[in-house]
């Protein structure tokens, strides 16, 4: 005879006990609640998977965008420069869920999705983590403002010489632009912040309320956008820096 092995009990228990209380709710009376599902409600061509859904809109037609982190990122190395792109991408579906267009595909600014907005003129915002840079397309899918900068330069520590500690008065390289080389020490005497160490988008903290970020337009991991009754714009620079960055309807830093 065969033996159910520890799973299958284990999922069989789990598979009486929800019926046992679902029956026992009905039998209080306690109303169910009507819902109407679908197995695949976004209709896809046969080359392209949803993937990871980072964010999800829909505009005045009811068409339907969705920005994912399930594209080919591609990364170019450089004297002092990673150029890299790719890694999201932006699907627009019509009101039924058919597939209508991929929009930005292959984009500098696409590469870690974090949200999707639309605004109450059908325009399309893309907030993107990694490259720190929240995008405006018009209804057509052309883009038509960038906020925000991308990182650029990539900081690779030195390997410190033998012996101990690196020159700078460091303990792992003495490289001008980490923390403990010299450039730290002289940005900490002309009484500016520290340069951040690996690239990335704001200082974090660097100046000001502790994770206010650099002034002006460098963000760190923004998250999310969203626009008053002027049409003046909000950006929550809200991971690696902690504040809400405010501009005007024509994307001029307030």
């Amino acid at each position: 005879m065969m033996k159910r092995s520890a799973p299958v009990l284990v999922f069989t228990a789990l598979a009486i006990a929800s019926l046992l209380t679902a029956t026992a709710l009905v039998a209080q009376g306690v109303a169910e609640i009507p819902f109407d599902s679908a197995l695949n409600p976004l209709k896809l061509p046969d080359a392209i998977h949803l993937g990871e859904a980072a964010g999800v809109a829909t505009n005045s037609k009811g068409h339907v965008f969705v920005y994912t982190r399930t594209g080919n990122p591609t990364i170019t190395l450089g004297t002092s420069r990673a150029i890299s792109h790719g890694g999201s991408r932006l699907f627009e579906f019509d009101q039924t869920g058919k597939f209508v267009r991929e929009i930005g595909q292959g984009i500098y600014g696409f590469i870690f999705a974090q949200a999707v907005r639309i605004d109450r003129e059908d325009n399309i915002w893309t907030v993107d983590q990694a490259s720190n840079q929240v995008i405006k397309f018009n209804p057509d899918g052309r883009v038509v403002m960038v906020i925000g900068r991308k990182p650029e330069a990539l900081t690779v520590p030195g390997a410190a010489p033998t012996g101990g500690a690196a020159p700078g008065g460091g303990r792992g390289g003495g490289r001008g632009d980490l923390p403990g080389g010299r450039g730290a020490e002289e940005a900490a005497g002309r009484g500016a912040p520290a340069p951040p160490a690996g690239g990335g988008g704001g200082l974090g903290g660097g100046r000001g309320a502790p994770g206010a970020g650099i002034p002006g337009e460098t963000f760190n991991r923004p998250t999310d956008v969203a626009w008053d009754a002027a049409g003046n714009i909000y950006i929550a620079d809200g991971i690696g820096n902690a504040r809400v960055v405010k501009y005007d309807k024509n994307g001029t830093y307030l």
